[in-house]
């Protein structure tokens, strides 16, 4: 499933584009984003509280990247999640 493009909001971070969107799905909130100039890559979705904050974002990037996101390549989504101590940590 790819990003909405209604509403998406497009990031230039660190030399690639990504495209990103925030849900409120079932109560709680979603952050997709996936390489803008991929074709059916692999997807990012982070479950986040119900404070949210647009750094999040690319600190959501880095964190996935360094954690085995492969942006580029088909596959499912890559989950992660934002946690109570202020960081991220891979699965849902």
């Amino acid at each position: 499933m790819p990003v909405p493009r209604k509403g998406a909001k497009r990031l230039n971070h660190r030399d690639s584009y990504y495209m990103w969107i925030m849900q409120n799905t079932k109560g709680s909130n979603e952050l997709l984003v996936e390489l803008a100039a991929a074709v059916n890559g692999q997807m990012l979705v982070v479950s986040l509280g119900r404070i949210v904050d647009y750094a999040m974002v690319t600190l959501a990037i880095d964190f996935a990247l360094k954690n085995g996101w492969k942006p580029e390549d088909a596959g499912g989504p890559f989950r992660c999640r934002y946690t109570a101590r202020k960081t991220f940590e891979v699965g849902v």
